[in-house]
């Protein structure tokens, strides 16, 4: 086994949280930091040689009202010590890194800018009302049975009263799913004597799959997948939020190429006859030890809900840790590893494999990747007006400061002569008769002058500028896409199959259309009244420098008289007289973005939803019947929180539809031997059998004293169409020992065919075993073939191997041995060969220790 690259860390890793990129040579590493009570987690993304690509900190949380929970959870750190960052894994075409923290938020960043690009919460109070437990001997018609009477019992009917559940995330995963027509059509293809695609090239690729497995085109389909959305403009970078902002994905062009212009897929990555399912899947364990549930979301930002596992388990449990989530493409199941305890002592603690089929995603075949999509494509949208919304109100509202505190200035100036005199009053009279006041001359001279009319044409004349740009440039186009994705979810909502399997209700999806078209027409009307204002603000600015120039100058000099007569703004005198006597006063554009009275009920609040006009006509109706008095149109901020709620309630009940048809059930109970720290697992599709599955597991066993696993091999048929989930074989368990070993270290299947185990021998060294992952129980267990040795059991720089972490990708099978106190790792390359027959190595294949600093 070819060594690349010995790598040692200033900081010591968690070895359980080192992970690789699945289809990218990158390597990702998770810190503990604790400073002083104040606890953090340092992410970095390496190259296998040691450069640092990246890297992200996170750190508790929390104001002044969240004092007494951050206490509790910093309590709870201190107990279990796992640190601040819980779990990290990477999505399967190597694009976007899940961080799972201890608050329960998951941050998604983007691998090419080093950004957060979403942050997700799975406190989510959605949750599924529980079956019964299911074990193997029961069939899947008693499991619908039984849910209803579960759903009805008395501790179910008070969990609506009581205080929703706080989890902490154990373990991340991010699975990939096919529909079962796509399924049984990759596996025709792959399993050909001579395939020429591999199916890590299909979930890892970002490429044209249909041609690389030569499927015959579905024009349905294919019309079905087109998307209009590439056809359209690219939405334009909006301005930096500011210094500290690390979820600012708006601000850069490739971020919002990443977010909104990857080819038209937005999360899943294939289109045409691909249906694709991209799952990322939380393990979550009660704050208080009880309770353990799964929280679910598709297509990176599409939520389905928090599923409740615990009820799954045996009686008498307390709570159970998710601690491993295993899945494969052509199965819509999820296999969850829970560790149970119920509290009565250590002994008590044991390992269950559940199963959570997700039917939802073979039910809904090719229709779920469109309707995912379009949500997610749509919920950035909407963060995106969200946004622009944001830096249009701080603009309005930093811009007419200073003009306000000089027109203060002067109005107490005039009122102290006559009440009735402002600076709109004495400025008409100058501007109509050339008469200047003296107060209102002492103003414009010594107060404002040059300088002070540059800071005023900067901050009003800028401000409209910025206006004007994010609405023609950003907003507006921001708009059109979205009334186009929103047209073809309303043509799936008006197509009653459809509409059925995926939850979506045209009323609903109809409320979205509409308030989206309002907010269009108020784009439209700020941008031709912001338009106006500039023209006006043009006219009195050049009026005002002008008539600071005259005043300045005394009455009888040559000069003055010169500017009067070559003074050519007669035209424009109606303009300034006009801007003074309005938007100066108050500026069009509040209007449409400051509410007037943040307590009061809003005017959109007046509007009906359920009227037989619809939202959108009553809107043009008002607007129509406006005529000087327009404050009564609900503002910009007020339409987009409206908009938001419509389309997280449109939805919401495409995720309780899908939520509904989620099933946990009780598989089996692993050996009382089997160590939950050295235990792997691995689905296995048949090569014979379509419907037919294995699952491999291997684990350490902790009561022998020489090294021993134990192998658990349990057959999966798929069941036929009209059934849900897989029905379970018999499982064997034959006791394996690798000859010459003391102790299991670490064990990891490499891929279908290969496992891996690293440990350590009677000769005081440590090596690393392979053998074939075989289903057949009845295969020798003494085959193990020796890849490499660490002499008297250390690796470079003195470290001590201890953990194995895998990366079986076809052609760059890498793995590395993690340091016993995370100091670094040993990266080895299982596909070259160290050295060639006559024992000289290849020139670049061996390097040097390289130090990696965060």
């Amino acid at each position: 086994m070819h060594q690349i690259a010995t790598t040692t860390l200033t900081e010591p890793c968690r070895p359980a949280l080192l992970s690789y990129c699945p289809t990218m040579d990158l390597v990702t590493t998770v810190v503990k930091k604790v400073h002083n009570d104040h606890r953090e987690g340092q992410v970095d993304v390496w190259r296998l040689n040691g450069q640092r690509v990246f890297g992200a900190e996170f750190e508790r949380g929390g104001g002044d009202d969240d004092d007494d929970q951050d206490q509790d959870q910093s309590a709870g750190l201190e107990r279990d010590g796992e640190g601040w960052i819980r779990g990290v894994c990477w999505r399967r075409d190597g694009q976007i890194l899940a961080v799972a923290c201890a608050d329960g938020m998951v941050a998604l960043i983007n691998a090419f800018t080093g950004k957060v690009a979403h942050r997700i919460s799975t406190q989510s109070q959605k949750r599924i009302p529980q079956p019964r437990p299911l074990s193997l001997s029961q069939s899947q018609t008693s499991s619908k049975s039984s849910r209803p009477a579960s759903s009805s019992s008395p501790s179910s009917s008070l969990k609506p009263q009581q205080q929703p559940p706080s989890y902490t995330p154990t373990c991340i995963s991010w699975n990939a799913h096919f529909a079962s027509t796509t399924s049984s059509a990759i596996r025709s293809r792959l399993n050909e004597t001579d395939p020429q695609v591999t199916l890590d090239e299909i979930l890892g690729l970002r490429a044209d799959v249909d041609k690389l497995l030569r499927m015959k085109a579905d024009l349905p389909r294919e019309l079905s997948a087109l998307d209009m959305e590439v056809s359209l403009p690219k939405l334009a970078t909006l301005p930096p939020r500011g210094v500290g902002t690390d979820d600012d994905i708006f601000s850069s062009r490739s971020s919002i190429d990443a977010v909104f212009h990857a080819n038209g897929q937005t999360g899943s990555g294939y289109g045409g006859s691909i249906d694709r399912v991209d799952a990322l899947l939380v393990g979550l364990q009660g704050d208080d030890g009880d309770g353990c549930a799964v929280h679910i979301r598709i297509f990176d930002s599409f939520e389905i809900g928090t599923v409740d596992v615990g009820a799954c388990l045996p009686s008498g449990s307390k709570g159970g840790k998710v601690i491993r989530i295993e899945s494969h493409p052509f199965l819509s199941t999820a296999f969850l590893v829970v560790e149970r305890t119920t509290g009565d002592g250590d002994d008590s603690a044991s390992l269950h494999l559940l199963g959570l089929d997700m039917s939802f995603i073979s039910h809904t075949g090719g229709n779920l990747p469109l309707v995912a999509r379009k949500a997610t494509q749509l919920g950035n949208l909407l963060r995106y007006v969200a946004q622009i919304h944001t830096q249009l109100a701080s603009e309005v509202k930093a811009a007419f400061d200073l003009p306000g505190r000089f027109l203060r200035n002067i109005n107490e100036s005039l009122a102290e002569g006559d009440d009735y005199v402002d600076f709109v009053h004495a400025a008409h009279h100058l501007a109509v008769t050339g008469e200047c006041d003296g107060k209102l001359k002492e103003w414009l001279v010594d107060e404002v002058g040059e300088r002070g009319l540059k800071r005023w044409e900067k901050a009003v004349g800028d401000c409209l500028d910025i206006v004007r740009r994010l609405t023609c440039e950003c907003l507006i186009p921001a708009l059109e896409r979205g009334q186009v994705v929103l047209s073809r979810l309303d043509g799936l909502a008006q197509f009653a199959p459809t509409s059925s399997r995926l939850g979506l209700d045209e009323k609903d999806v109809r409320k979205v259309t509409e308030t989206m078209g309002a907010l269009a027409i108020l784009a439209e009307d700020l941008l031709e009244d912001v338009r106006m204002e500039m023209i006006e603000f043009a006219a009195f600015m050049k009026w005002l420098k002008w008539e600071c120039e005259v005043e300045a100058l005394e009455e009888t000099s040559e000069r003055a008289a010169e500017l009067r007569e070559s003074w050519t703004g007669e035209n424009e005198l109606v303009m300034v007289l006009d801007y003074m006597s309005g938007a100066m006063k108050e500026s069009r554009i509040k209007k449409y973005i400051v509410p007037d009275d943040p307590g009061q009920p809003t005017a959109g609040a007046l509007f009906e939803d359920n009227t037989d006009a619809g939202f959108f006509v009553d809107y043009l109706k008002r607007r129509a019947a406006q005529t000087k008095d327009k404050k009564k149109m609900p503002p910009f901020g007020e339409l987009v929180e409206r908009l938001q709620m419509q389309a997280e309630r449109a939805f919401g009940q495409v995720a309780e539809t899908f939520r509904k048809s989620i099933l946990p059930s009780h598989l089996l109970e692993f050996p009382k031997q089997c160590d939950p720290q050295r235990l792997d697992l691995r689905i296995v599709p048949d090569d014979g059998d379509r419907s037919l599955y294995r699952l491999l597991c291997m684990s350490r066993d902790q009561q022998e004293e020489e090294g021993s696993l134990h192998y658990i091999v349990s057959s999966m048929q798929q069941q036929e169409k009209g059934g849900r989930g897989l029905s379970f074989g018999p499982t064997t368990l034959p006791l394996s020992r690798i000859p010459g070993a003391k102790d299991i270290l670490d064990v990891k299947f490499v891929d279908d065919e290969t496992c891996m185990v690293l440990a350590s021998t009677t000769e005081n060294d440590v090596r690393i075993f392979s053998r074939m992952a075989t289903g057949n129980v009845e295969a020798t267990t003494d085959d193990w073939e020796v890849h490499h040795v660490f002499e008297s059991g250390k690796m470079n720089s003195g470290m001590t191997p201890a953990r194995l972490e895998v990366n079986g990708r076809v052609g760059r099978r890498v793995v590395a041995v993690v340091d016993e106190a995370g100091l670094g790792y040993v990266v080895l390359d299982l596909d070259a060969a160290a050295a060639d027959e006559t024992g000289e190595e290849k020139e670049g294949e061996e390097m040097s220790d390289q130090v990696m600093t965060g």
